[in-house]
């Protein structure tokens, strides 16, 4: 190494450890301007990106540093967690599975490699983990912590609540075991939770920003179910706040535009040659918070259809052809120039990962919602695949969304304003759809598969092209474990008491409406069935799916 570079690393470390992490930052960006491989550099840098929600760049640094420091087991912990948290589990896995071979003995590691093999709804793996990791540490929060996640994916509520009330008793992982327990609970009373929640809010020297958002997240959940709305608001705005980094509204909204431009009806025209005649995958998508792990359970309940939970497969090759950066000439080149033997090969993937998942079932389910990006792809390579879109009240949906904590990723989330624009941009990408694409897509309302569960269960069943089995009404008693935020909602049978919730936040909503322009809901006090500019329908809430109805009628 170099002599002055060297003598800046230690200055770094020595500020890191102080306590000044600034300053450290600060130096370590000199330290790669000098040496970009640095290890020591990177793998700091990478912490920093990690806690700041910046995945990309973290996975991106911490790699770097992987292949510099091989032989240090934290390096390869880091750059697993940051995986698992972008959902590549594959890669996470490895890196994991590194960490552990390399350090034995440290409790956290297998309750991180239990996190990964439970989000791979490999449950008896999972437990094998975090067992290892209380045999080394009894109190090792991560496992109490991984445990009672465990139980409720499998639906033992109760037994969640133990492994997480543990966790509190023992004063580990306290900001986490909180947030989780208060999602298993609805108080009608004060709390003994809330007054340590608030207490540990009130400490003179804030946590990291994860924690302390977790912290916000329970205390809102607590807040609503008091029915104290404007508390609720503030710490879901604050958790919000720390939960995620700025969204480009911007950079986003161009992309989606640079999409509808280059994905046109010619350019499927063009394309037929690329289908493959599978009619196996099941693609459920929609936003997020819009009813997709219902549907996925409905459909999974029958006996011949597995569930694939949220495969990464499409993000990834989205990633990997350069979509999810900006747009430009040569990107338009790259797409169009895609060939059959592309194709082929993506088909082929894809089908290997099912096969993964269950080589007999005549189906398999892919609910990643943020798949309608990627629709253009999956209908040229599957034409023959069945095409789930979930739609909900959109301001139902938003509020959901804003109380709720998802990964970084979902950094559209970030406020009111940055949410309603992202969603009327979804809309236009779906109405483009909607004309172009060379497949059906079956809309599926959650609004009327709360209102009518087995008319609309029978027409999903239907679109898979399977006969239909009476074990899909009764979804919540599927033994296939749920990873995804629903995983409490879905254990039970169909409930509206999420259908309207706008309305107990629409005081505080005008941003949100603002931005969502059309697709607003109308502020007529007392209404009950009217949906905005549409007839009465007596069976639905006041809202705006109106609009969604009509866009996705039009392609089918």
């Amino acid at each position: 190494m170099n002599p002055s570079v060297d003598l800046i690393v230690k200055e770094a470390l020595a500020h890191q450890h102080a306590g000044r992490i600034q300053v450290a930052l600060g130096l370590f960006e000199k330290v790669l301007q000098r040496d970009p491989r640095n290890p020591q550099a990177n793998f700091s840098l990478g912490i920093a990106a990690y806690l700041n929600g910046d995945l990309g760049v973290a996975i991106e640094l911490l790699r770097v540093a992987e292949r510099r420091a091989s032989r240090l087991p934290q390096v390869h912990q880091l750059l697993g967690l940051a995986l698992l948290n972008a959902g590549d589990l594959a890669g996470a896995q490895k890196s994991l599975k590194k960490a552990v071979a390399l350090a034995p003995k440290e409790a956290d590691f297998h309750s991180h490699l239990g996190d990964l093999y439970r989000l791979r709804r490999q449950p008896a793996l999972a437990r094998q983990s975090y067992e290892r990791a209380l045999a080394i540490d009894p109190g090792n929060g991560y496992a109490l912590v991984g445990l009672g996640q465990l139980e409720i994916t499998i639906g033992d509520i109760e037994a969640a609540v133990v492994w997480f009330q543990q966790a509190i008793d023992g004063g580990k992982e306290l900001p986490t075991a909180l947030h989780l327990l208060t999602g298993t609970r609805t108080y009608k009373e004060r709390p003994v939770e809330l007054d340590t929640i608030e207490g540990l809010l009130s400490q003179e020297v804030p946590r990291a920003a994860p924690d302390q958002a977790n912290l916000h997240w329970a205390a809102g959940k607590v807040y609503y179910d008091l029915g104290d709305t404007q508390r609720t608001v503030l710490h879901f705005r604050t958790a919000r706040q720390l939960r995620y980094p700025p969204f480009d509204r911007k950079a986003h909204e161009e992309r989606i535009s640079f999409m509808k431009e280059v994905f046109n009806e010619k350019f499927f025209a063009e394309r037929q040659e690329a289908q493959d005649s599978s009619e196996r995958p099941v693609f459920i998508f929609g936003m997020p918070r819009s009813g997709t792990t219902l549907a996925e359970q409905i459909i999974c309940r029958h006996s011949r259809i597995a569930s694939g939970a949220e495969l990464s497969y499409f993000r990834q090759l989205q990633q990997d052809l350069g979509l999810r950066g900006a747009p430009s000439a040569a990107l338009e080149t790259r797409l169009k120039n895609l060939g059959p033997k592309d194709y082929q090969r993506f088909a082929r993937s894809y089908l290997a990962e099912l096969n993964q998942i269950d080589r007999r079932a005549d189906r398999v389910t892919d609910k990643m919602p943020h798949n309608f990006e990627m629709l253009w792809m999956m209908s040229l390579l599957f034409p023959k695949a069945t095409f789930i879109h979930c739609v909900r009240c959109p301001a139902d949906t938003c509020i959901s969304l804003l109380s709720h904590s998802l990964s970084p990723s979902h950094n559209y989330c970030l406020s009111q304003e940055t949410l309603g624009r992202y969603f009327q941009t979804y809309t236009d990408l779906m109405e483009h759809w909607a004309k172009v694409l060379p497949v059906k897509l079956h809309q599926l309302s959650y609004e009327e598969l709360v209102h009518n569960q087995e008319r609309e269960s029978r027409a999903l069943l239907a679109q898979t092209g399977m006969d239909w089995e009476d074990d899909c009404l009764q979804f919540y008693q599927g033994d296939s474990p749920v990873t995804t935020f629903s995983n409490l909602q879905v254990r039970r049978p169909m409930f509206r008491s999420s259908i309207g919730r706008w309305r107990r936040y629409k005081d505080l909503l005008k941003d949100l409406f603002v931005a969502l322009g059309p697709l607003a809901p109308t502020m007529t006090e007392g209404a009950t069935g009217l949906l905005a500019g549409h007839e009465e329908r007596p069976n639905l809430p006041d809202n705006d799916v109106a609009r969604q109805h009509q866009v996705f009628q039009q392609g089918q």
